[in-house]
C-alpha cells in the first residue's frame, strides 16, 4: 500500500512538472547592451553573454531601418532586468532565446511594432504562426519600416553584401557600367549613375536619380510597390 501511494504521488509530481510552462525554464539576467535589433548582450553571473533573438530578423545596421530597430529594441529591454528561455546555439556561439520584458515577449513585441521579419527559416513552434499574423497586421498599418512597401528582408540583404564582397575581393568592381552592343548601359548623359548591376531595391540606391533609371531601364527592380512610376518615395523621390 505504501509503495502504491508513493508511486502515485510520484506519477503526480511528474505530471505537474510537465504541465509547467516552458517560460518556467527561463533564467534571469540584466541587459548590458544592444548590438542591433535582434541582438543583445547580457550578464548572467557575473558572465557577459550574446543573444539573438529567436525566430526574429531585424534590419542590419548598415541598412535602411537598421539603426531604427536598434532603437527600438533598446527602448524597449536597455538596463532592464529580463527573463531568457534557450532554445539553441548558433553557429557563431549566441544564445538563441526567447526574452521576456514585464511578462511581454520582446521578440513578438518587435515584431507588433514593425521592424522584424518573423525568420520562417528557424521558426518552428507553434506560435511562430501568431507571429505571422503580427508581422501581417504590422504590415497592413504600415508600421516602422513597413511604410516602406519595397523593404528588403535582412537576409537577402545579407547575401546581396556577401556578393558584393566577393566580388570586391575578385577585383571587379560591382558597380561597374555593363556593356551591350558597344555602349555601357545606363548612360551617364541620360541621367544614370550606374549600369543595371543587379540592384533591385531601394536601400541599395544613392540617389532618386539612380533610382528612376534604375527603374525605367532595368528588370526586376522591387522599388515602386504602389506602382505610380515613382520609385523609393520613401527614402530618396520625395
Amino acid at each position: 500500500m505504501y509503495r502504491s501511494t508513493t508511486a502515485h504521488i510520484h506519477l503526480i509530481t511528474l505530471l505537474i512538472l510537465i504541465s509547467i510552462p516552458s517560460i518556467c525554464l527561463a533564467w534571469p539576467a540584466q541587459v548590458v547592451s544592444v548590438s542591433d535589433g535582434d541582438t543583445i548582450t547580457v550578464l548572467r553571473q557575473g558572465q557577459q553573454v550574446k543573444i539573438r533573438l529567436y525566430g526574429i530578423d531585424t534590419p542590419e545596421n548598415g541598412q535602411a531601418f537598421g539603426q531604427k530597430a536598434k532603437e527600438v529594441t533598446s527602448t524597449l529591454i536597455a538596463g532592464r532586468h529580463i527573463d531568457i528561455e534557450k532554445k539553441d546555439t548558433d553557429r557563431y556561439g549566441r544564445i538563441v532565446g526567447l526574452v521576456q520584458v514585464d511578462g511581454q515577449n520582446l521578440n513578438e513585441l518587435i515584431i507588433q511594432n514593425g521592424y522584424a521579419w518573423v525568420y520562417l527559416q528557424y521558426c518552428k513552434e507553434q506560435f511562430c504562426s501568431q507571429w505571422k499574423q503580427s508581422e501581417a497586421e504590422a504590415r497592413h498599418s504600415k508600421r516602422g519600416l513597413w511604410a516602406d512597401p519595397d523593404a528588403i528582408p535582412p537576409w537577402e540583404w545579407r547575401h546581396l553584401e556577401q556578393a558584393s564582397q566577393r566580388s570586391s575581393i575578385a577585383g571587379n568592381d560591382p558597380r561597374q557600367i555593363p556593356i551591350r552592343e558597344g555602349r555601357p548601359i545606363g548612360d551617364r548623359a541620360s541621367g544614370g549613375q550606374n549600369g543595371c548591376d543587379g540592384r533591385t531595391y531601394c536601400s541599395q540606391m544613392t540617389s532618386c536619380q539612380e533610382a528612376t533609371f534604375f527603374l525605367k531601364n532595368c528588370p526586376g527592380t522591387k522599388m515602386d510597390g504602389n506602382r505610380d512610376g515613382v520609385p523609393c518615395e520613401r527614402q530618396w523621390c520625395r
